[in-house]
Formats: C-alpha cells, sequence, structure tokens
C-alpha cells in the first residue's frame, strides 16, 4: 500500500474560493449588528518529482532497507520535475474569518456617527476554524470592488467568488466561479 506514494512540489499558483455567509444577530426592525463569515478555500498546484539518492531514482517501491537508513541519516534527496509532468491540485488551507459591523441602521447619516460603530471589523478567531495555514494570506476577494460574488441556483446559494493567483508573477486573476472555475482548473493540470 507504501508502495504507490507519491512525491509532489507547490508550484506557487493558487485556486482561491471564497463564499459569504451571513450570520444572524439580533436587531430590531433593521436597527442593529451585521456579522458575516467570509470562508476562504485555498488550492495549489502541486507537480510531481522524482526523487534520486546518490545519483539513481528511489520509489518506496525500490528503496532498500540500506536508503532507508541513508534517507534517514540526512543523505540528499534530489527533486525533479517527473517525466510525466502530472499536476494535481491540493487543499492547502480551508477557513473562516468573522467580520461585524456593530451599527446598522438603514438612512442612519454616518457623518453624526462614530465611524467605529458603522464600519467592518474584523473578529479574531480565524484559527479556530481552519484546515491548514493560509499560504497567500494577504490575498482576499472579499473587501476587493473588482471581485464579483456570485449566487448560483437562481439566488438560492450563498455568495461565492474565485481567483487564480500565481505568486511567481504576482497576478490575480478573478474567475467566475459558476462557469470558469472548473475549466480553468481542468486546463491547468491537462
Amino acid at each position: 500500500m507504501l508502495n504507490n506514494i507519491d512525491s509532489y512540489k507547490a508550484t506557487g499558483i493558487f485556486i482561491i474560493i471564497e463564499r459569504i455567509y451571513n450570520r444572524d444577530v439580533p436587531n430590531w426592525h433593521g436597527i442593529g449588528s451585521e456579522l458575516v463569515q467570509i470562508y476562504k478555500v485555498v488550492y495549489q498546484l502541486y507537480r510531481k518529482q522524482d526523487l534520486f539518492l546518490d545519483g539513481e531514482r528511489i520509489t518506496p517501491a525500490n528503496a532498500s532497507l540500506w536508503d532507508h537508513l541513508k534517507i534517514f541519516a540526512g543523505s540528499e534527496l534530489e527533486q525533479q520535475n517527473s517525466k510525466d509532468n502530472e499536476t494535481r491540485f491540493a487543499l492547502d488551507y480551508a477557513g473562516s474569518e468573522f467580520r461585524t459591523t456593530p451599527l446598522v441602521y438603514p438612512g442612519l447619516n454616518i457623518k453624526s456617527v462614530s465611524t467605529f460603530l458603522t464600519s467592518d471589523h474584523p473578529i479574531p478567531t480565524q484559527r479556530i476554524l481552519a484546515f491548514g495555514q493560509d499560504p497567500i494570506p494577504d490575498i482576499k476577494l472579499y473587501g476587493r470592488s473588482d471581485a464579483q460574488f456570485v449566487m448560483a441556483n437562481g439566488g438560492k446559494d450563498d455568495p461565492m467568488a474565485a481567483a487564480r493567483y500565481d505568486s511567481n508573477s504576482g497576478q490575480l486573476k478573478l474567475l467566475d466561479p459558476i462557469h470558469q472555475l472548473s475549466a480553468v482548473m481542468r486546463d491547468i493540470t491537462s
């Protein structure tokens, strides 16, 4: 069973998906506060690697006990891109951020109230509800004026946005999560 474990190396190409969930908080006729959960999922593209020990290609199936001892003792394993150029996406991070606006009052003259009460603030709970560590914490879709959150199923699903980010070039390309996302992921891996 352990003989089919492949080695992969991160490429720095990410797919980001964010969903917004409105969390109910007490209010009276629309006067109250607002709480939203931004659920962020980050997939990274990984490229299959061939491993070499002392100039010879090794796999879990052909590594001898002596090879395992040399690796355990600190011998360098050399990685090279596999000849079959296989790539796969893997989940690097899934976590939530909560943001609140303490006072929401329709028609309120914002200049007459402190901006602290009427602006959006993060609630420090990111590590509580997270899988992995966000490899690109500064890249967010929520709050960007050019990011479009769309609702599938005729507006019945929660708002969602997606993007492709290349950390090598710094390029962020926003995607339509309903019509483009799966095709872009398929194109990148083929």
